[in-house]
């Protein structure tokens, strides 16, 4: 395989690539009212991420990708007291063959090469094994244009080589106007939503840590009140994870810039939840150094990005009925299918 290597479909709606390297869609252009649009967000030091100081999943991340596992190992002193249970119960507890590419960030898949499965004029088919002590075997991950439309359907195949849990999720990153409060966010119908336990940026993020909440545009702030976070982007540079859990499975994002509404659809069965990254100029370290502008909305079945030992464990969203992990039995692949379309 060749560095860099992608695959490319064009089609009378728009056009897309694939990347070998982490199994990640880019150059996504869908053509909406006699123009190209660009939803999608990618990292701006992907030409040279070596000078940039960019490693790992970082150094080339694009448009969207799964995350087999989602997350990372997170420490009980960075978050809010009531998650410290749930990072100081061993994950060994819960499956006690966890393996290193269960604690690298996102998964194996995410920064491992995938290989072309099959092409056609509207399908792209890429697969890739995981390490042979990995519970999980290999992900096939098909792209498939919609021929009718401006829009790309997506499935996920997960299969395992044992029984296990493992916390889920899919990462699409949508570009953020510059202009304050450009894009809007319906998220559809939510049993709660809930703060990141741990800042995420502390010092900098100012939604308040661990918070619950029922609206979008009514977050518990940690200087005391509350802000709305379904106008993006945010006038203060900031970092924020929220995750909206008990999800019906859609999510509108209105540009009000560019005049277009995107959706993203998905099963909610599997992946209860969804994970908002709002990346708002917050980050001032290299690699970031302050430029970084986008939303990941993340479907997601797992506590926040705070990977396998808080996700198996008992925490504060699975205890209110919302799942944070997903079985994987070898004997029946997990499938997750999803849609993201100019609507």
């Amino acid at each position: 395989m060749t560095l860099n290597q992608r695959w490319h479909l064009e089609w009378h709606h728009g056009s897309l690539a694939v990347y070998a390297t982490g199994g990640m869609l880019g150059n996504v252009e869908f053509k909406h009212a006699g123009r190209l649009v660009r939803p999608f967000y990618e990292v701006p030091w992907l030409a040279d991420a070596e000078a940039a100081g960019a490693q790992g999943l970082v150094a080339h991340m694009r448009s969207e990708f799964p995350c087999v596992p989602f997350g990372v190992p997170y420490r009980a002193n960075q978050v809010d007291e009531a998650w410290h249970a749930a990072l100081t119960t061993s994950a060994a507890q819960y499956d006690p063959a966890m393996d290193a590419s269960d604690d690298l960030l996102h998964g194996y898949g995410a920064i491992g090469e995938w290989t072309l499965v099959s092409q056609s004029a509207s399908e792209i088919r890429i697969a890739i094994d995981y390490p042979t002590s990995s519970a999980i075997s290999r992900l096939t991950r098909v792209i498939r244009a919609d021929l009718a439309a401006p829009a790309i359907d997506f499935e996920l195949h997960i299969e395992a080589r044992r029984t296990s849990a493992r916390p889920l999720g899919l990462h699409p990153n949508i570009a953020l106007p510059s202009l304050t409060g450009a894009l809007r966010i319906d998220p559809g119908a939510f049993a709660f939503g809930m703060v990141h336990p741990g800042g995420p940026e502390p010092g900098v993020s100012r939604a308040r840590a661990g918070a619950q909440f029922s609206r979008l545009d009514n977050v518990p702030l940690g200087a005391g009140g509350h802000a709305a976070f379904d106008r993006l982007p945010l006038a203060d540079d900031t970092e924020e994870i929220l995750q909206l859990c008990g999800m019906d499975g859609s999510v509108t994002m209105i540009d009000e810039v560019a005049d277009v509404a995107y959706r993203l659809t998905w099963d909610a069965a599997v992946l209860p939840s969804l994970l908002l990254w709002i990346s708002n100029r917050g980050r001032r370290y290299a690699p970031w150094n302050g430029r970084n502008l986008c939303v990941g909305v993340e479907p997601i079945a797992g506590a926040f990005e705070l990977g396998c030992q808080a996700s198996l464990a008992a925490n504060p969203i699975n205890a209110q009925g919302v799942a944070t992990a997903v079985t994987l039995d070898p004997e029946a692949p997990v499938t997750l299918a999803y849609r993201f379309e100019v609507c």
